[in-house]
């Protein structure tokens, strides 16, 4: 339908100096605004400040994956898995990004705890978006063939 959008927004107002910044390494980068701050939100070392409240949130996310995961094995167990194949891939999206996200908090916490992250796991989300990419392009070159 025109005017309608797959995906939703995300939006913010950062400040007159922020979007200074951002425009500039945006136009620098060679990419686009949209695929420079997705890019940079998903691949930059995440800071959380350490409240008590926001450690419980972390708490609180991975006991309702827990109980949730539970369930489903519950399910699949007794044959009985009643998730719709759109259901199944919007949990398989959101918990992969919860369990994508923990990782990267715990290994930008290492030093905390007199740890090393390990190098070669330090671009591994980049790693994974290339190979996507390359599987993309391998498929596109078979149906042109």
């Amino acid at each position: 339908m025109p005017g309608k959008h797959k995906d939703s927004t995300i939006a913010f107002r950062p400040s007159s100096w922020a979007r200074a910044i951002i425009e500039q390494r945006a136009a620098l980068s060679g990419i686009y605004k949209k695929d420079f701050i997705t890019r940079s939100c998903v691949y930059s070392n995440i800071v959380v400040v350490g409240k008590k409240e926001n450690i419980q949130r972390i708490v609180d996310s991975l006991q309702e994956m827990q109980t949730v995961m539970r369930e489903i094995a519950g399910q699949i167990q007794s044959g009985d898995f009643s998730l719709s194949e759109e259901g199944y891939q919007e949990l398989k999206r959101d918990y992969l990004a919860l369990v994508i996200t923990i990782v990267d908090i715990v290994d930008g916490a290492a030093y905390l705890f007199d740890k090393e992250v390990a190098t070669k796991r330090k671009n591994w989300k980049a790693e994974l978006e290339l190979e996507q990419y390359r599987r993309v392009l391998e498929m596109d070159g078979k149906q042109n063939e």
